[in-house]
């Protein structure tokens, strides 16, 4: 190396290890940046879900049945929402003691893949005596299935959190279903006649309690049960005994 060439830290670099370093950088900017693209690729679809930032106004009938619900009469027919409360909370202590029937109430509509839920916006829920209920509607029983795919909670799923799904979001779905979000199941790739997205219940319908599916929560697993239909919302009412991860 002539003396030109050679660097001394407190002197001007030589002209040419001064391009030698302009190209190394720009080679690890390029470097940095492609690897920034490989990893975000390879995340989960953040999906098309949509959370409102403004509360509407809400006049339906409010059942807990197997989770809080209300039933909405629309131009396109019955609606159902899912009612949960604010940050990783279910609607439960917000609606207090007030009686199953019809409501009104105010909240933010979060939407995703048909499915509907209102995070209530205050606790003023109030009770409509002069309205008749809107009665449920028949359950269609679609048969008994094995199925493998994830449970979630449904608050961020449908559009709070972007993804909603996948080991990333273990930690977070798993409080949301401890505070009484309800959980869902989402089918992988399925295709046929039967949903790829389900409200999920023990075998007799009823709530799932948390603490039997949070050890499975964000995984890939199996489950055998029963796929119900209930006016626009999909069940299966899980076998939980028979939950197991897929390996």
């Amino acid at each position: 190396m002539s003396a030109r060439e050679f660097y001394v830290g407190y002197l001007s670099m030589p002209p040419r290890l001064k391009w030698a370093v302009r190209g190394l950088v720009l080679l690890l900017l390029m470097l940095v940046a492609l690897d920034a693209w490989l990893v975000a690729s390879m995340q989960p679809a953040a999906g098309n879900g949509a959370w409102a930032d403004t509360a509407h106004e809400y006049a339906g009938t409010l059942t807990r049945e197997p989770y809080p619900m209300l039933r909405v009469k629309t131009a396109a027919g019955i609606k159902t929402y899912l009612l949960v409360s604010d940050e990783k909370r279910g609607a439960d202590a917000a609606l207090g003691v007030t009686p199953d029937g019809p409501v009104k109430l105010s909240g933010f509509p979060i939407t995703r893949s048909g499915l509907g839920m209102i995070e209530l916006a205050a606790n003023d829920v109030a009770v409509i005596s002069e309205t008749s209920p809107i009665e449920e509607p028949a359950r269609e029983v679609h048969g008994s299935v094995t199925i493998e795919g994830e449970i979630i909670d449904s608050k961020c799923w449908l559009g709070v959190m972007r993804p909603g799904a996948g080991h990333l979001h273990k930690a977070c779905a798993s409080l949301c279903i401890r505070g009484g979000i309800p959980p869902l199941f989402v089918t992988r790739g399925r295709g046929g006649d039967l949903p790829n997205l389900m409200l999920l219940t023990q075998a007799d319908g009823g709530a799932v309690p948390p603490e039997l599916i949070i050890p499975f929560v964000a995984d890939a697993v199996r489950v055998t049960g029963t796929i119900e239909k209930r006016g626009d919302l999909w069940v299966l009412k899980a076998d939980l005994p028979t939950l197991t991860r897929v390996k």
